[in-house]
């Protein structure tokens, strides 16, 4: 059982997504950073983080939940 919010180490169990480790990781760093102002010093995410930061997270985040939509619903019937 995982604790936390660490998608890379939520998807150890799930061998489908070893191949997504990388991606996994660049989610991941978004986490703390982006939920809260003094997560990053001297400055706000707005500040920090570029239109094109944001759109590869997206990018990265709707390919993720689509292999796990088709994971589901393979193991579901």
């Amino acid at each position: 059982m995982v604790l936390g919010h660490a998608l890379v180490e939520l998807a150890v169990p799930l061998e489908v997504m070893a191949r997504f480790r990388e991606e996994l990781a660049t989610l991941d760093q978004y986490y703390v950073p982006t939920r809260y102002p003094n997560g990053l010093p001297g400055g706000i995410p707005a500040d920090v983080y570029t239109t094109a930061q944001a759109t590869k997270a997206v990018g990265i985040a709707r390919r993720i939940v689509a292999v796990v939509r088709r994971e589901l619903a393979r193991t579901a019937g």
